[in-house]
């Protein structure tokens, strides 16, 4: 006997179509919950050297940090490697030397920098002849001697235009900065502009400081703030029909909000080693990645071989600014 033809109502159809979808949404949450995931366990951490120093000829007290790196399941951190010294060389001429007598702790009212790190206070300030520096960092037996080459960048040639409270910016100073661009050579330049604070810090002593207080006046392709040297940072790309001139500033005009303030600036302007540079734009992109679960990992770039930080060389000039 033939069978009759079941028909089906579109709802019907729809309602097995969840019951099914349901069903297997559950089965899966069964498995998860029976030991699907599996656990990954961190790879053991190699502990490697991490120097960080910068330099600029004109320095009068240099610091520097010499680590062992640790893992991220290692509570207690990065270790401090107090018994290490350090040479900063010239040619046969020993311009800066470093031990266990120079580590520090952070000064209280600086509580962005973390410590403690070496503090090489110097009797004049720092004298560099073009060529190389070399920094030389022994932190045995942990480590293997480390020897790091760096050219110092020639002086930036810088230009300026101080206008005190434009009419455009009412609360503000307007600063032009015109620099170089040299043929056939990539040029990037730090450029900051600080006002000098004098207050009295928590024990009763003298504090003296420069903050920095400029921002772009107007968009820039050619200059962004850069978090790794907390700077204005500018480039040419290595582009030699790029032009470098009126970077346009703002800076604010503290002098009126207080008149027993009486503001000195400073226009300083770096030139920076390609290294350096890399380092910047490095930490630059590590800091965006954090806050974008999309973004493709990345590592903040050094010069220190086999190990981690910087050694920073840059050149520098400072100008007063005077309306």
């Amino acid at each position: 006997m033939a069978l009759p033809f079941l028909t089906i109502s579109p709802h019907f159809a729809r309602s097995i179509y969840w019951v099914l979808l349901l069903a297997m949404a559950f089965t899966s949450c069964e498995k998860l919950e029976n030991g699907v995931v599996n656990e990954i366990e961190f790879p053991e951490h190699d502990p490697r050297l991490a120097v960080t120093m910068f330099v600029s000829p004109g320095d009068s007290v240099l610091y520097a940090s010499i680590y062992q790196s640790a893992g991220i399941t290692n509570s207690v951190g990065s270790v401090p490697l107090q018994q290490a010294t350090l040479r900063l060389m010239q040619g046969n001429t020993l311009l800066v030397e470093g031990d266990s007598t120079n580590w520090v702790e952070p000064e209280p009212w600086n509580a962005w920098n973390s410590g403690p790190w070496m503090k090489m206070s110097l009797d004049d300030p720092l004298d560099l002849e073009p060529g190389m520096v070399v920094l030389e960092v022994d932190a045995s037996p942990f480590f293997e001697p480390l020897v790091v080459v760096e050219e110092l960048p020639e002086v930036p040639v810088v230009l300026h235009d101080f206008e005190a409270l434009t009419d455009s910016l009412e609360d503000s100073h307007l600063l032009t900065v015109n620099l170089e661009n040299r043929t056939g050579l990539r040029d990037d330049y730090m450029i900051f502009v600080e006002l000098k604070i004098e207050k009295l810090g928590p024990d009763g002593e003298d504090l003296t400081y420069w903050q920095d207080v400029a921002s772009e006046a107007v968009s820039d392709p050619r200059m962004a703030y850069n978090s790794g040297c907390s700077c204005l940072l500018a480039t040419d790309n290595g582009e030699d029909n790029v032009s470098m001139n009126n970077f346009l500033l703002e800076v604010d005009a503290f002098d009126e909000y207080d008149d027993s303030f009486e503001p000195f600036y400073r226009l300083r302007v770096g030139r920076p080693a390609p290294s350096l540079v890399n380092h910047f734009h490095s930490i630059e992109a590590y800091q965006e990645a954090l806050d974008n679960p999309f973004s493709e990992p990345t590592s903040i770039q050094g010069n220190i071989s086999g190990g981690f930080g910087i050694f920073g060389i840059s050149n520098v000039v400072v100008i007063p600014l005077v309306d």
